[in-house]
């Protein structure tokens, strides 16, 4: 079940992470109302011209700011992550077990090279356990239970590979989303568009299946995902008005499995906050992660 919760976990944070999109602008307002016409000579009294009332721009739709979004994302070259992971897992078997498991990620991305840095919490009825990890070019680095370590050379791989985003283009990314297009409500809220959706069904799984292929192509993974029953999920998705790049992402994900003869049904929301675009230019490693063994 651990195994499980985790790959779902991996899928929703890729596509947290893959939401962007190329620059088009968005249709302008028609005309302003025109003034009334004059009145003829005879009128005693001429007939103020109407006053134009002020025009609200039209909003962008979701096909456009997805493209937006995209060619947003070309720039990007760093960010911070926080987000906060509610899960409610029942495994019926032989018996009834519900657990409720809570995370929240802090993390730093560079993409130019992919590094990061990211403290998690995990909050279940084992217990809490807290992590922080550093992810670069010359070695992947944890802090559990006061103790550095460093993960071995042939284990790395598999942790990058769930952080390489050139894996799939802007061009692409946008394609996988405008499948959801149709589903997408455009709102604002003050300096951001919102983007929400109800869906469910195969189209999402398709979805969730394309973006999984991504972190690595796993064929454990991807047996996981066919037998994963995607009964919902609620999606928003804020992005800037002016840079069009990511503000929040929340998702609320119903899920159900049959693995092992038990059936396994998890009910996740993630709330999801993105900052510092750019801001970033490297994550350094403490001292002593790198004296760890």
């Amino acid at each position: 079940m651990k195994k499980w919760t985790a790959v779902l976990l991996g899928a929703i944070l890729v596509m947290s992470m893959t939401a962007c999109g190329k620059d088009n602008k968005a249709a302008d307002d028609a005309a302003a109302t025109p003034p009334a016409a004059e009145q003829g000579t005879t009128t005693p009294a001429e007939t103020p011209p109407a006053k134009e009332e002020p025009k609200e721009e039209a909003l962008p739709t979701a096909d456009e700011l997805l493209q937006k979004s995209a060619e947003a994302s070309k720039n990007l070259k760093s960010f911070a992550m926080k987000a906060d992971v509610k899960q409610h897992i029942v495994v019926e078997g032989a018996e009834k077990q519900e657990q409720n498991v809570d995370m929240s990620l802090d993390s730093e991305l560079t993409l130019e090279p992919v590094e990061m840095m990211q403290n998690v919490v995990m909050d279940s009825p084992e217990g809490k356990v807290e992590m922080k990890q550093y992810i670069t070019e010359d070695g992947i680095y944890m802090l559990m239970d006061g103790q550095w370590m460093q993960v071995p050379k042939e284990s790395e791989q598999e942790i990058r590979d769930s952080l390489d985003p050139s894996s799939a283009s802007p061009e692409q990314q946008v394609e996988q989303f405008k499948t959801l297009a149709k589903d997408f409500k455009v709102t604002e809220d003050g300096d951001a568009y919102v983007l929400t959706a109800d869906v469910s069904g195969d189209n999402l799984k398709e979805l969730a299946k394309s973006m999984m292929s991504q972190a690595g192509n796993d064929p454990q993974m991807e047996a996981m995902m066919d037998q994963m029953d995607i009964k919902s999920i609620h999606i928003t998705y804020g992005v800037q008005k002016e840079s069009y790049l990511p503000v929040t992402t929340d998702l609320d994900m119903v899920m159900a499995m049959e693995a092992e003869g038990q059936k396994v049904s998890l009910d996740m929301k993630m709330k999801s906050a993105y900052s510092k675009h750019n801001e970033i230019s490297k994550i350094e490693v403490p001292k002593e992660a790198l004296e760890a063994k």
